[in-house]
């Protein structure tokens, strides 16, 4: 077998590719910014841990306040009926149960999102869009939703794709019915965009234990999910 032999100029050469190849890798890789809060308090004290995926810096947790953020009180407690006929924002926790609160956070209808006062100072509820570049930059709704889910027993197995490479850590909080019921949690996580779709429904992004990916879909604005919020 003959030795390979390598001049200076091919030397050279493979260094400035190795350079390159690295500049190019990290470049692709968002990492957190000195400027970035490791953390963010809401109005009722509830603190919230961050992560930085892309160019957006989201709360790793669900929202947990009762109060919009100039201190007015969300209502809560409705009956069936007045939770299925609401136009005004109201919130519950799955089940009534407080420590599916402190596991999954509470479920809001949009109502309560529309107000634009449900997220902490300097960060709102992200729009249909920004939800959309979320999944983009965790490569697309195939299977950006392995990459937000925790790897927790919370979700029912198969858990399908589950790494959360990205640090979301998505948990499986179910949602409250327009009936009033409360619904798959173990198996699914609903978050509400800002975006309208029309006079009855709004934009979600939905995440399964039996899929990979993510998908962004529309449901009356009485229904009850989770809210992630995102810097402005």
């Amino acid at each position: 077998m003959k030795s390979i032999k390598f001049n200076r100029s091919t030397m050279m050469c493979c260094i400035t590719l190795l350079s390159l190849t690295a500049s190019m890798t990290s470049c692709a890789k968002k990492t957190s910014k000195p400027t970035d809060p490791v953390t963010v308090t809401d109005v009722d004290g509830n603190v919230y841990t961050t992560v930085r995926i892309g160019t957006q810096l989201w709360m790793t947790e669900n929202l947990r306040t009762t109060r919009y953020k100039d201190g007015t009180a969300i209502p809560t407690g409705l009956s069936n009926t007045s939770w299925g006929d609401a136009s005004a924002g109201a919130f519950a926790i799955y089940a009534e149960n407080n420590a599916h609160n402190t596991t999954y956070g509470k479920l809001y209808n949009w109502y309560a999102v529309n107000t634009g006062k449900l997220a902490p100072e300097g960060w709102h509820v992200p729009s249909r869009a920004e939800w959309e570049t979320l999944v983009s930059n965790l490569g697309g709704s195939s299977v950006a939703g392995g990459k937000l889910k925790a790897i927790s027993s919370l979700w029912n197995a198969p858990n399908l794709g589950a790494s959360n490479s990205s640090g979301f850590a998505a948990l499986p909080s179910g949602y409250k019915g327009t009936s009033g019921g409360y619904e798959l949690m173990g198996e699914s996580a609903y978050w509400w965009a800002s975006s309208a779709r029309n006079a009855s429904q709004a934009d979600y992004l939905r995440v399964d234990d039996d899929l990979a990916g993510a998908a962004i879909n529309g449901a009356t604005k009485q229904f009850g999910y989770a809210v992630r919020c995102i810097k402005d």
